[in-house]
This record gives structure tokens, C-alpha cells and sequence, in this order.
């Protein structure tokens, strides 16, 4: 199971600043996850929230700024107690993949951080923001890198971004139940064929809500050991991803996540009879 860490070491520090990432990456997770957004002038951010009112300074929709207007805002202001008296700023799609390449220079595909990258909204900008997303991956070389992952809970996103590149893997995240009552699967997710179909999930990976998926997790499809799992920052919830063939967590504590996993499979080998050195 690999550990992601959500928006960066979001738990340390203000969420989706380089701060984040940089911890995420000194405490060796083993890849990270963004939101991304599209700014007035078209400029793909790193940003959750549809307004900058809550991890800001200032006020307003990402939607209506330009990156310049962006730069201007100290975007830890809305956690100070995670800024550690810093200024933060603005963290862009194209700065984000150029620290992950850094992280893994010299290293094979099948190694270093994975890029999990989540696109907000992109009903508002119809298709632009794939669009974009997919020439900031075409830039870097990375267009068919088996470490980028494209996730949403949209499946016309994941659909629209599948038509520009199909090379890209693509997790469909399910939301968590509505008024206690589960939602089915949709067809063509990997393993599972029950359920309502969704355009655009054929050949998807799946992501669930950590609750979903402990409230009913023979819902969960793990065979493939490729499940993608969010947001995980309790012990017991790592504990039992780990037991479940989970094949990626998100977390906004990855440094206590990556122990509790590690434990995990510590003791699984102890049960099994097999000596584990310390």
C-alpha cells in the first residue's frame, strides 16, 4: 500500500503550499495529491476550494483572478497555526510537476513519487481545464507516465480527459454515502460490474471515502490491489487500508500513516510465523 500524502503534508502545513509537498516528500511519502482549478487568464492552480475565503487572506472566486492576482494573496493566512509565520503562496500545476520530476531524477518509472492529481469544477471551463491539464503533462514528458494519475469524482472530467489521453490512468472517486444509503458502483469500474452506468468509467480505477469503504466494504473492489483510498489520518483506518489490499491512501499525516502501515505489515508477517528485525 502506498501512502499519498493529501494536498501535501496537509496535516504540518497550510494545504497545497510547496511547504506541503516539500515535508510530504522529507518524510518519504510516497507520492502527493492536488486539486487543480483554472485562473481567469487560464493558468492551471493547485487549489480545493472554489474561493480563496477560507485558506486565505483575501476574498473571492479562484475562477474570477488572474495568477498574478493569486501571487498577491498569502494562501497559509486561513491555517495559521500550520504557516509557522511564513508567507505561502500559490502553488501552480506546472511548479508542482517540476518539483515531483526533481524528486524523481534518475529514478525509473516504476519508482519514486506518483502525481495524483484531482480537477475541480471543470463543468464551468467545458473541457478546457483537461485540456490545459493534459499540455502541463505533454510539457514535462510525463503524458504517459505510469506514475500520473488523473482523479475526479466527475466521470464526464475523467471521460473529456480520456478522449485528449488515454495513456493517463484515471480513478474514479466515489463520494461517501448520501442520507446512510450506499451508492452502487458504476459498470466498467475494474471488477465491477454492478450497478447504474456512468459515462466515461470504462478501464477506471476506484477511489473511496475512508468511511464508504469500512461501512461497507465488500463494495470495495481490492483485488486488483489498485483501490485508492481518502482521507485517512487515523491509526485504526491505516490499520485496516492495510489489511484490505488498499492499493494507495491518501492522508494528510503521511510520516504517521507510512508507521502505522509499515507496523501493520510488521505484525501480519509475525502472525504468518515469518521473524521481523527491527
Amino acid at each position: 500500500m502506498k501512502i499519498i500524502a493529501h494536498r501535501g503534508a496537509s496535516g504540518y502545513r497550510p494545504e497545497q503550499t510547496m511547504a506541503a509537498y516539500e515535508l510530504a516528500a522529507d518524510q518519504e511519502a510516497d507520492g502527493w495529491e492536488c486539486d487543480i482549478r483554472l485562473t481567469a487568464d487560464n493558468e492551471v492552480v493547485c487549489f480545493h476550494d472554489s474561493t480563496v475565503n477560507r485558506v486565505s487572506d483575501g476574498q473571492g472566486a479562484v475562477a474570477d483572478m488572474t495568477l498574478a492576482d493569486l501571487r498577491a494573496l498569502d494562501v497559509g493566512a486561513g491555517q495559521p497555526e500550520r504557516a509557522g509565520g511564513r508567507r505561502h503562496s500559490v502553488v501552480t500545476l506546472r511548479e508542482l510537476i517540476t518539483f515531483t520530476m526533481d524528486r524523481r531524477a534518475g529514478l525509473p518509472d516504476t519508482d519514486g513519487p506518483e502525481l495524483f492529481i484531482e480537477t475541480k469544477n471543470s463543468e464551468q471551463f467545458g473541457g478546457q481545464l483537461e485540456a490545459l491539464l493534459n499540455r502541463e503533462l505533454h510539457r514535462a514528458g510525463i503524458d504517459r507516465a505510469p506514475f500520473v494519475h488523473v482523479i475526479s469524482f466527475s466521470p464526464r472530467s475523467l471521460d473529456r480527459f480520456h478522449r485528449i489521453n488515454p495513456a493517463v490512468n484515471r480513478i474514479l472517486l466515489r463520494r461517501q454515502y448520501r442520507m446512510w444509503v450506499p451508492l452502487p458502483l458504476p459498470r466498467g469500474l475494474r471488477g465491477g460490474d454492478t450497478g447504474r452506468h456512468e459515462a466515461g468509467t470504462a478501464g477506471c480505477d476506484a477511489g473511496y471515502g475512508v468511511l464508504r469503504a469500512r461501512l461497507r466494504p465488500r463494495a470495495v473492489d481490492t483485488r486488483a490491489g489498485r483501490a485508492y483510498l481518502f482521507t485517512a489520518n487515523r491509526e485504526e483506518d491505516v490499520r485496516w487500508a492495510a489489511r484490505h489490499n488498499v492499493g494507495w491512501l491518501a492522508t494528510d499525516v503521511p510520516d504517521r500513516a507510512l508507521a502505522w502501515r509499515d507496523d501493520s505489515a510488521a505484525v501480519e508477517f509475525r502472525r504468518a510465523g515469518v521473524r521481523v528485525h527491527q
